[in-house]
């Protein structure tokens, strides 16, 4: 029996090198910015002064230094907000999940987003991205900062794509 274990471990280990060899991931960065405004208000709700929001759409232009990530965004967006001292008046998290579409209108990327606006207002995002169709297979990762407490003021992205090749 001890034999047959060390015999499974060994051919286990062999076939993750064996794929190790034959895939390798790249990584591309990229760099980009998005301006968004919304499509359809949120139903919200004001339980002890904080500010629930659930069902906002929000439809973005995203134009990023890599072609396969520029686009239209359509996001359904979440928050509760809660306030605060200072003139951004309210901060807290959000959270959502969209997708992507190319000028012709095809969706190619399926993205979940968390993000918070902070004490001044600034927004913070990061985005999870699944390729679909042609980039298939494919996920990008990025982070997002709207330096500013206007919501129509744009989010500087960057981030990267990744996606295995064959060697």
């Amino acid at each position: 029996m001890k034999k047959i274990i060390i015999l499974v471990s060994m051919l286990l280990l062999l076939a993750s090198l064996v794929g190790a060899v034959f895939a390798k991931t790249v990584k591309t960065p990229f760099t980009g910015s998005g301006l968004g405004f919304p499509i359809q208000d949120p139903v919200c709700t004001f339980p002890g002064g904080n500010e629930h929001c659930r069902g906002m759409v929000l439809y973005a232009e995203n134009d990023m230094s890599d072609d396969r990530l520029d686009g239209f965004e359509t996001t359904t967006m979440n928050w509760n907000f809660h306030p605060v001292p200072t003139d951004a008046e309210l901060a807290g998290p959000w959270w959502g999940e969209g997708q992507i579409a190319n000028e012709a209108g095809e969706i190619i990327w399926d993205v979940n987003m968390t993000g918070e606006r902070d004490d001044l207002g600034w927004g913070h995002v990061r985005y999870v991205a699944h390729g679909r169709g042609e980039y298939e297979g494919l996920k990008a990762f990025f982070t997002g900062l709207r330096p500013s407490p206007e919501p129509w003021y744009p989010f500087e992205f960057e981030g990267y794509i990744l996606e295995k090749v064959d060697n």
